[in-house]
């Protein structure tokens, strides 16, 4: 993992690589992590210990962000390797620094969630979507969170697996219509 500081959390690069006898899979996802909003959110999600410190706001994969490359290579070989590691650089240098940067901004970030409010990112489950979707709205584009805060809650109410999942939520909404403040050290 390879990770960057920002002002507001950090821009992450994941790189995953799976061995087989027949070669290799690698696999690369990029993460924005907005620090206020993993602290707040894990206050009412059941989470280990310590997991708002390394959670992260929004992982993606190359084929979300870029359209030209898959979610994932097989390498064969050096030759393989080396042709995979071009295509990933080129990536990055046209697609993936610009996204990292441009959602290092938790007004795009928070348009990001808002856009997909009835579809989960593929690479988290609905009910932290619901939270951190939530969340972003409160805290950067407090105008467009009654209306967000009604859409996620009528989503959880209708996907979520379990009744303590949607008490959780309504915790935290609870928590956001009355005793939210800010916390601007973050």
């Amino acid at each position: 993992m390879f990770k960057k500081a920002i002002p507001k959390g950090a821009q992450l690069i994941f790189i995953h690589y799976t061995p087989y006898s027949d070669g290799a899979y690698l696999e690369y996802n990029l993460g924005i992590r907005i620090d206020e909003v993993e602290y707040m959110i894990h206050k009412f999600l059941p989470s280990m210990h310590g997991y708002s410190d390394n959670s992260v706001t929004l992982v993606q994969t190359l084929d979300k962000i870029g359209k030209e490359l898959p979610k994932r290579f097989f390498v064969e070989n050096d030759g393989s390797l080396a042709r995979v590691l071009m295509s990933v650089e080129k990536f990055f240098v046209s697609n993936g620094f610009a996204w990292l940067d441009q959602m290092s901004d938790p007004l795009n970030l928070e348009k990001a969630f808002a856009g997909r409010k009835e579809r989960k990112f593929k690479t988290q489950n609905f009910i932290y979507n619901a939270f951190r979707g939530t969340a972003l709205s409160k805290l950067y584009k407090p105008e467009d969170y009654p209306i967000l805060r009604e859409t996620y809650l009528g989503l959880v109410k209708q996907n979520s697996a379990t009744p303590f999942n949607i008490a959780s939520y309504l915790k935290f909404l609870n928590y956001l219509d009355e005793d939210f403040t800010h916390d601007s050290s973050f």
